[in-house]
């Protein structure tokens, strides 16, 4: 791995060596806040229609060399900050100096790679709604993974389905994980088996933004992509830096979770080369609820080590290469020191996972055609064992390979028929393949999809206007699937924009990342199959909003509101259809007649003084079938209409302070309102099948942080704080060996007291 590492980083260093321009002529100078005059460290300074760019020093200032003669225009890019862009002339051997001075901005203004259209874009420009979280929201809500800091986005909540293995998955928009696209670096690398646990199991240090799109919006998105989007942006290097953090935390005061990240980055002196690195190592002990010997939230053994890097050989050409490696280990259930089938109850698996990418992006001269190349691999591999009773026979394995290969071209147009243009048009090719052993499960799966999408955008201050079809032929369906899907944006005023979208899409018959959790229920292993003669579900989303932003020298604030509405067709329904030859419960997946999700997002940001920001994000929604759904054998339980573990209520509020900037003040909490929970029979003093209306949820938590610096080049951070400080968690787990594991609601963590520390460069 360390070879690996090394030897990339080795040729894209000289690579860069080898390309530099004779030319001497330099671009240099500082950047400073428009309103204090303060010197400003780590702003993004980029040459617009080249590869050139580089970042402020601890002082403030900047250079960029081997400049070839010509007029320029130079951006700036800076979370808090409006960007800037500033023509500039460059003579052939000489120097520029400039100041540039930026004004600042609260981030919800800030420009984001806006994922619908694959550009920089600031938010208000942009033609459907994306919200951003940042290291900044990981680290004042105490969120040690990605499905932690998920919940603090408007219109988003993750849940744990199981109190074994601790599965989890995230729904937008009310519609479960398997409707919603999750991206890394924008690729589609996460296969069936690696999301499995994917929200837990990437570390947030790797991580340096996630942008969610709410709704379809755009035919760059795979055909699955109606809930929405999650990019996952992992860092780039940017300067020479590093951090080590480690992060204590005592679940229920008694079970220890200990965390220890490192990071570091390396950029060549010519910024046209750089490496960013990354581990991360996790020890959690399981924690028991009820004091019955078994597991609520079992216990994990992970690491994980990666690697981004770049280069830029030329003003015009960039190469990217992206791996990382995770090895976790995870076990629930009773009897952890025995071996699986020594236990009355053991879900465990052990996975070994190494996913990575290389990129091509070429911008031509006159900065209006722009081709990108992208191919990402994954490889997992899945010991496990899902079992009860000392079942000798509950060992399996599964392996996955994902392959994606990406080529989009795009051409910006001065005017296409009425207004400036944007025409993209691209090509994906998805293979995977599955092979999952299990009881008596032995199951292949081959999984073909090529894509072909061609879209186009209409952008002016004003108006932005999306329009795109996609062709998608997905081996398991006999017909090629035409998807078309548009957005638009329209600005009433100065801070006022109205926006609406429109999308289809589509799942094929094929087994998905729940599949392959195999949960024990009443003592025995519960298996889903697909059911004979499946057919394809399809589904049409629109969506629309309004959204009204207000910023001077005293306040911001920021609020949305946002209707969706969804129909689902031949909608996939999971029913108890009876048991196998070895006494497992099998599930079957069939179609049912259809479904609907319909609500309101209600998002507000609010900063009255420059060192408070409040936020919040509110989710009113209606999730239902169009007939009656029987999730139990019995009879006497009642078929539902409406769609199980899914709340009409659900949001977040958090509130961060910085009077001082030796210390901050974060309080945050999330919200989850009552559902229907399916609860089946056999735990100790459970009879019969039983559809269960939960209570209401309000997670909050409290951190507090102290900063100073060691010298003028390195910082020490301390926290710490309480998480679900008043203990609001499900009171009715089920005691014993025939539990129902997927009997579990609510928030994933008790009350757990934390603290952190972390040592990092200025």
């Amino acid at each position: 791995m360390k070879k690996i590492i090394l030897l990339s980083f080795y040729i894209f260093y000289v690579v860069g060596i080898i390309a530099q321009q004779t030319n001497r002529s330099s671009l240099k100078g500082h950047v400073l806040d428009g309103q204090t005059d303060e010197h400003l460290p780590g702003v993004t300074i980029s040459i617009e229609g080249t590869q050139m760019a580089t970042t402020t020093d601890e002082s403030g200032h900047f250079a960029l060399e081997n400049i070839p003669a010509g007029t320029y225009i130079i951006a700036t890019q800076y979370i808090g900050y409006s960007p800037l862009k500033q023509e500039v002339t460059i003579e052939r051997n000489s120097t520029k100096n400039v100041s540039l001075y930026i004004e600042p901005e609260n981030q919800l203004l800030g420009e984001v790679m806006i994922t619908a259209s694959a550009r920089n874009l600031n938010r208000q420009m942009s033609p459907v709604v994306v919200n951003q979280l940042t290291a900044k929201t990981f680290e004042a809500t105490n969120s040690n993974s990605l499905s932690q800091g998920l919940n603090y986005m408007p219109g988003l909540r993750v849940e744990t389905n199981c109190q074994n293995c601790g599965t989890q998955e995230v729904r937008i928009n009310g519609l479960e994980g398997q409707y919603s696209q999750m991206l890394i670096d924008g690729q589609p690398v996460f296969s069936s088996l690696s999301t499995m646990y994917g929200l837990e199991q990437l570390p947030t240090n790797m991580i340096e933004q996630v942008e969610v799109v709410r709704g379809g919006g755009s035919v760059l998105f795979g055909a699955n992509a109606i809930g929405g989007v999650i990019n996952i942006i992992t860092k780039e290097p940017e300067k020479n830096s590093y951090q080590a953090k480690y992060n204590m935390s005592l679940i229920d005061g008694k079970s220890v979770d200990n965390i220890l990240s490192l990071n570091s980055s390396f950029v060549d002196r010519s910024k046209k080369s750089g490496i960013s690195l990354f581990a991360n190592m996790r020890n959690r002990n399981p924690w028991d609820a009820n004091g019955d010997g078994f597991s609520e939230i079992g216990k994990n053994r992970a690491s994980s080590i990666g690697f981004r890097s770049f280069s830029k050989p030329n003003l015009h050409d960039k190469f990217t290469l992206e791996y990382h490696y995770i090895s976790e280990y995870r076990r629930g259930g009773d009897n952890m020191s025995r071996p699986p089938h020594e236990a009355l109850i053991a879900e465990t698996t052990d996975y070994r996972i190494h996913s990575g990418s290389a990129g091509y992006t070429h911008l031509s001269e006159d900065n209006k055609k722009k081709l990108t190349v992208n191919l990402s691999a994954q490889k997992t591999g899945r010991d496990s064992y899902y079992g009860g009773g000392y079942d000798p026979d509950g060992y399996g394995n599964t392996s996955e390979l994902a392959l994606t290969g990406t080529v989009r071209y795009e051409i910006n147009m001065d005017k296409f028929l009425f207004m400036p243009a944007k025409f993209t048009a691209g090509f994906t090719q998805e293979y995977t393949n599955l092979h999952d052993t299990i009881h008596s499960r032995n199951v292949k799966q081959i999984k073909n999809v090529s894509s072909l999408y061609v879209q186009n955008e209409w952008r002016d201050d004003n108006l932005t206007f999306i329009v795109g079809l996609r062709g998608d032929k997905h081996n398991k369906l006999d017909n090629i699937n035409i998807i078309p899907r548009s957005s638009i944006r329209y600005r009433i005023g100065e801070n006022t924009n109205l926006r609406a979208a429109y999308s289809m899409g589509y799942r094929a018959p094929e087994i998905i990342a729940s599949d392959l959790d195999i949960p024990v229920i009443g003592g025995s292993a519960t298996i889903t199959q697909l059911g004979e003669n499946l057919k394809r579900e399809y589904s049409n989303s629109v969506n629309g909003g309004i959204d009204f932003s207000l910023y001077n020298e005293k306040i911001y604030s920021y609020f949305l509101l946002e209707g969706f509405y969804t129909k689902i067709n031949r909608v996939f329904i999971v029913e108890e259809t009876g048991t196998d030859a070895a006494g497992n419960t099998i599930m079957t997946r069939r179609n049912g007649d259809g479904a609907y999700v319909y609500g309101l997002n209600l998002e507000t940001t609010i900063q009255p003084i420059n060192w408070l920001e409040l936020q919040g994000g509110l989710t009113w929604q209606k999730s239902r079938y169009t007939e009656p759904v029987s999730w139990s054998s019995e009879a006497y339980v009642a078929p539902v209409k409406r769609m199980l573990r899914s709340p009409d209520t659900y949001g977040f509020l958090s509130a961060t302070a910085t009077p001082k900037k030796s210390y901050a003040v974060s309080l945050s909490g999330v919200y989850t309102g009552s559902m229907l929970a399916p609860h089946f029979a056999g735990a100790e003093g459970v009879t019969r099948d039983e559809t269960v209306k939960t209570k209401s949820f309000f997670d909050t938590t409290i951190k507090l942080s102290y900063f100073f610096n060691i010298n003028s080049t390195n910082k020490i951070e301390i926290n710490g704080g309480i998480q679900n400080m008043f203990n609001q968690i499900q009171k009715d787990y089920d005691k014993g060996p025939d539990r129902d594991s997927e009997y579990i609601y609510g928030p994933s963590l008790p009350r757990t007291f934390f603290i952190g520390l972390k040592i990092s460069s200025i």
